[in-house]
């Protein structure tokens, strides 16, 4: 049976959200092909009228959860005019941002995975890091432009590693003092920007 391309469109959409959103949770390997159809309703079967293979789905998950992650970082930051760094430091190194994983940012929930992963995975990744770098270099306060792109990669970087701490540790006085701390040291390196 065909269905309409639009309806095929949407179940497309469907099955690389709910990847991306079980992704962040579950790790690249947490969840088979099985499991993620049953989350959209369709059986495994289904899944090779969408992708060619399992490498496909996770380089466009990997994608949309970098253009998700990125979005809303720079939206807290263009909503916040003057103090951008600090509206970005609030919003990632909150208890919210850590404890909510299916919505989080992809780097802390599952960077170390990638290395992993297909060429192709590899590939999705790094031009989504790459393009969404480029979003948060202009809130970076130095005043060249290679200067701005290695603080955004030295920002980014620092929060990821912060909320990947902070989650990993039992503690929760660690957890939330591996949060503070991070947003401490990278608020007085970023927060000024030069007249």
């Amino acid at each position: 049976m065909r269905y309409p391309q639009n309806q095929k469109t949407e179940t497309h959409r469907q099955i690389v959200a709910a990847a991306a959103r079980e992704f962040r949770v579950r790790g690249l390997d947490g969840i088979g092909i099985a499991n993620l159809m049953s989350e959209v309703g369709l059986t495994q079967g289904g899944f090779y009228a969408h992708f060619k293979n399992r490498d496909t789905l996770v380089a466009e998950a990997v994608e949309l959860a970098a253009e998700q992650s990125f979005c809303r970082l720079v939206e807290v930051a263009e909503s916040a005019p003057g103090r951008e760094v600090e509206a970005m430091l609030d919003s990632y190194l909150s208890q919210q941002h850590r404890d909510d994983l299916g919505q989080g940012c992809l780097l802390p929930a599952f960077a170390s995975d990638l290395s992993r992963q297909a060429l192709t995975v590899r590939n999705a990744f790094t031009n989504a890091l790459k393009f969404n770098l480029g979003k948060l270099t202009r809130f970076m306060p130095a005043k060249t432009h290679k200067t701005r792109q290695a603080q955004a990669m030295a920002f980014i970087s620092g929060m990821a590693g912060a909320v990947l701490l902070a989650r990993a540790t039992d503690d929760p006085l660690l957890s939330q003092g591996l949060l503070e701390s991070a947003r401490t040291q990278l608020l007085a390196a970023y927060g000024v920007k030069n007249p």
